[in-house]
């Protein structure tokens, strides 16, 4: 089977964020598929500098583990503001289909979305080829741009819905990351179409992320955090993730010397964060540049608690962090300070505590609890590592996504029928 996919912020290992589709993409090459990518020039977090004119950089290909990718020109400063993400969504929107209409047509095409507009073109291409879209749909955009504040044009928003939509009804099946994802569509889309939306979690690979502490302790004796409960933060640094409440956490443990915060990633929140850090003289936070993926391991496993936070609003009650369970993954107790299905895991693998999202009074009281309960973190710890083994093994859903990918390419739909029914 030929698949191609089409994800903006491709990147292996060697880049800082996610590495889902690459691990998906491999997957599927050791399986015996032709897979090729089309992404953006960059990662999630990579800070790239193209050194090469625009005119350049329209098209590149490369050959990585077998995956063939190619990298269309957009623009890369996302991470400065919410409206550099969005420019960077709509260049590559713009530029995608000049790769996806290269060599022979595939038998299925994979987007993901966000980017709303990518997924958008990727559907177009579909029909032009008649290759089947099976779109995965890990945000729920532009609800959250919308509900956030971040987008307050009602013309931008009604033609983003409206592009939601139109993904909604010609996708051949319909991947939600969460079960809170899944019931948004479902409201969304004909009752009869239901059946086409399927639930698939975040996996973590159990051979990348896993307890280490000899591995640990040298992170720890490296980076100068010897004889200090760490607090980690990992990921990005925007307006969702609501990390005001970490840095008034810091501001009422200052003077317990044994506890640092350490907050590692990027975003377009990451230099006003920075700034609020240093007019409160906090000297126990640390803020520190995104990582390698295959470097997390190494920084997960020298931290105490794994932190995660959104704000508190009804859209991220079916969010579950991919961080949370890195953290887990890791035998971390988790520091959630998020409700809905994030909050239910936690608390059903009994891997930490529960804070309320904008209670940095709570948070506070927690780390200096659990900072003096080794007994109580480690046990946390190794029910958070068995629940995501058991729940959340990255080889379990790559396993899922094939033969949904496998059924979709051999049950095409008739692209030009729009009416949403298969042959």
């Amino acid at each position: 089977m030929k698949i191609t996919i089409v994800y903006q912020y491709f990147q292996d290992h060697s880049g800082a964020g996610h590495s889902s589709k690459f691990e998906l993409a491999k997957y599927l090459v050791e399986c015996g598929h032709e897979v090729s990518v089309v992404s953006g020039e960059s990662g999630y977090m990579e800070d790239f500098r193209p050194a090469r004119a625009w005119y350049q950089r329209l098209l590149s290909h490369e050959i990585v583990s077998g995956i063939e990718i190619f990298r269309t020109i957009s623009h890369t400063e996302r991470n400065r503001s919410y409206f550099g993400r969005l420019v960077g969504f709509i260049t590559f929107a713009l530029t995608c289909p000049f790769a996806l209409m290269r060599g022979r047509r595939p038998d299925v095409i994979f987007a993901s979305s966000p980017p709303l507009f990518a997924a958008a073109s990727a559907l177009l291409v579909s029909f032009l080829r008649r290759a089947p879209l099976v779109l995965e749909v890990c945000d729920l955009w532009p609800d959250s741009a919308s509900e956030l504040g971040i987008v307050r044009n009602s013309i931008l928003i009604a033609a983003a819905r409206a592009v939601e939509r139109t993904l909604y009804k010609y996708s051949h099946n319909i991947v939600a990351l969460t079960d809170g994802i899944r019931t948004h569509i479902i409201k969304e889309i004909r009752q009869q179409d239901a059946d086409k939306v399927v639930l698939v979690t975040t996996g973590i690979d159990a051979g990348m992320l896993y307890p280490n502490r000899s591995v640990g302790e040298a992170t720890r004796s490296r980076l100068g955090w010897k004889g200090k409960h760490v607090v980690l933060y990992l990921g990005a640094m925007g307006e969702p993730h609501n990390l005001d409440v970490v840095l008034r956490a810091a501001a009422r443990l200052r003077e317990r010397a044994d506890i640092i915060f350490v907050l590692i990633g990027d975003g377009y929140m990451r230099s006003r964060l920075e700034l609020t850090s240093k007019q409160l003289e906090l000297t126990n936070t640390i803020f520190l540049r995104p990582i390698p993926k295959q470097e997390a391991n190494s920084y997960l496993n020298a931290a105490d608690f794994g932190l995660v936070t959104l704000l508190d609003i009804p859209l991220f009650s079916g969010a579950i962090p991919t961080k949370m369970l890195d953290y887990m993954a890791c035998g971390k107790p988790v520091l959630c300070g998020v409700r809905g299905e994030a909050k239910q895991i936690v608390e059903q693998a009994g891997a930490g505590i529960v804070f309320e999202p904008e209670d940095d009074e709570e948070l506070a009281r927690q780390i200096t609890a659990l900072s003096d309960d080794q007994k109580q973190r480690r046990e946390m710890g190794e029910r958070g590592t068995a629940y995501v083994r058991m729940n959340f093994a990255a080889i379990d859903k790559q396993k899922v996504l094939e033969k949904l990918l496998l059924s979709a390419a051999e049950r095409p739909r008739e692209m030009s029928s729009g009416d949403g029914t298969r042959d």
